[in-house]
């Protein structure tokens, strides 16, 4: 696992070409677990200024919403996700199978996420996706998910601490800003941003270039455009900026949102 934080910026306008809710909801799919396969920190939805309002409205928080429907452990998702229409076709997304979804038994020791059900002067209690709540011996915001270390597991009590692990993938966090790329950069504050557009030069022809500025990079973030143009906002900020083509000699006569970050996040994986 990576050092440097990893975050990836997706346009609203991503979902644009098409009304149906099926087909959106699969291609959200795509993103979402091609963050998981490539350790996402995080993903940042932000609005795509160059195109109008009406062909994409509502679609920055359906891409939130099916991205942290996605990361949720699936033995939370009925207490902490309302059901929406929006969310029904859910059963079409491809399983993240990442560390924070156990599919086995909760031993002490464990990482696990969990959901904050209620709780007294004592602590709160937590549902960790067990036959019976866990308890934390801190006061914590209810209805809320948390990650905790399973410090005691008995047939009397089961004691969670709040925690989570520092040397496996713990999944990605969303966040929909509602605001322009540059204002959402502003909003995260990377130290280096990469630019991806098909007008820049090749991956190839600056490989090294772009290899030394990633290991000297504590907090990366990777933008990519919408369907109908390229980034349209001069992203010149407090950070260090570079352009690349990471599909160089494209057979097709455009690329995907969701072919980019496929393809790009891969070479990210290698750097």
């Amino acid at each position: 696992m990576r050092d440097t934080k990893l975050s990836v910026f997706i346009p609203d306008s991503f979902l644009a070409e098409t009304k149906d809710l099926k087909l959106k909801t699969s291609k959200v799919g795509i993103i979402g677990r091609a963050l998981a396969v490539f350790e996402v920190d995080e993903v940042v939805v932000y609005k795509d200024l160059t195109i109008s309002e009406d062909k994409t409205e509502g679609d920055g928080d359906f891409i939130a919403e099916i991205l942290r429907y996605m990361d949720t452990p699936q033995y939370l998702r009925k207490q902490a996700i309302p059901i929406k229409k929006e969310l029904k076709n859910v059963g079409i997304l491809p399983p993240l199978r990442v560390p924070h979804h156990p599919t086995e038994e909760a031993k002490s020791g464990d990482f696990r996420q969990g959901f904050t059900v209620k709780r007294n002067n004592k602590g709160t209690f937590v549902d960790i996706g067990m036959d019976r709540l866990a308890f934390c011996k801190e006061q914590l915001t209810v209805k809320k998910i948390f990650s905790f270390r399973i410090d005691k597991l008995s047939k009397k009590e089961v004691i969670v601490t709040p925690d989570e692990p520092d040397d496996i993938y713990w999944g990605f966090k969303t966040l929909s800003t509602n605001k322009g790329l540059k204002n959402s950069l502003k909003l995260v504050n990377p130290d280096f941003v990469v630019e991806t557009t098909k007008y820049a030069d090749t991956i190839d022809s600056i490989f090294n270039e772009l290899k030394s500025k990633v290991e000297n990079s504590k907090h990366i973030a990777i933008v990519f455009g919408g369907p109908y143009s390229s980034i349209g906002e001069n992203l010149e900020g407090n950070w260090d900026l570079i352009k690349i083509n990471t599909i160089p000699n494209q057979g097709t006569e455009t690329v995907r949102t969701e072919e980019a970050v496929v393809s790009t996040l891969a070479i990210f994986n290698i750097l």
